[in-house]
């Protein structure tokens, strides 16, 4: 039995709520292990010589910046932006078409990349996107309903994850197809669009 949605922003909350959670404590058991290793190269480092010593730390200063950039663009969304950065990248978008007219038309963008798609419940199915030598595997889920927020219009939910919880990036893999499939959706209008808060 499905959750009762309160709101449209609920659908699929809990879990990016679980994905966030789950993400976190992995990122936190990394970052000490991770601390933990720079701080024996860095020691190592000053054992063999000084200027080897500040060599390998500004070295690691340097990576640590980028991890760091790379974390706070994570789940950034601009306003012209469909779905959020990152790879748990999330979005939500409202049509005027039927339920089946929006899956046929998101149909095209999951043959193209070639996702495997399972139906979940009546409203939810989750695409998997198979790795390569470059990239990693990872999910995303679909969500057609009613919109509850805006009667007579559906509410287009996707979310996508990595199958690793410690990725900090995807290269864009999530955010794109995410960003296909919500402007595959017929006549989609934004959740800040003038016409459904007239309506």
């Amino acid at each position: 039995m499905e959750k009762e949605i309160l709101v449209d922003t609920d659908i699929l909350a809990d879990e990016r709520h679980r994905q966030r959670k789950f993400s976190r404590i992995y990122r936190i058991i990394t970052a000490i292990l991770l601390l933990a290793a720079c701080v024996g190269l860095v020691y190592a480092g000053f054992l063999s010589s000084v200027r080897s010593g500040w060599v390998v730390l500004i070295g690691i200063l340097a990576v640590v910046a980028v991890i760091v950039f790379m974390v706070w663009r994570m789940d950034r969304k601009r306003p012209e932006d469909l779905v959020s950065t990152g790879p748990w990248s999330w979005g939500q978008v409202y049509s005027g078409a039927q339920s089946r007219e929006i899956w046929n038309s998101m149909g095209g963008v999951i043959l193209r990349h070639g996702l495997g798609i399972t139906r979940i419940t009546r409203n939810t199915a989750m695409l998997e996107r198979k790795g390569s030598f470059l990239y990693r595997k990872g999910i995303h889920l679909l969500d057609v309903r009613e919109s509850v927020d805006h009667p007579g219009w559906f509410v287009v939910t996707v979310q996508s994850a990595p199958d690793l919880p410690t990725s900090i990036t995807d290269f864009g893999r999530g955010h794109g197809i995410n960003t296909e499939l919500l402007g595959s959706v017929p006549g989609f209008r934004k959740p800040d669009d003038a016409e459904l808060t007239l309506g």
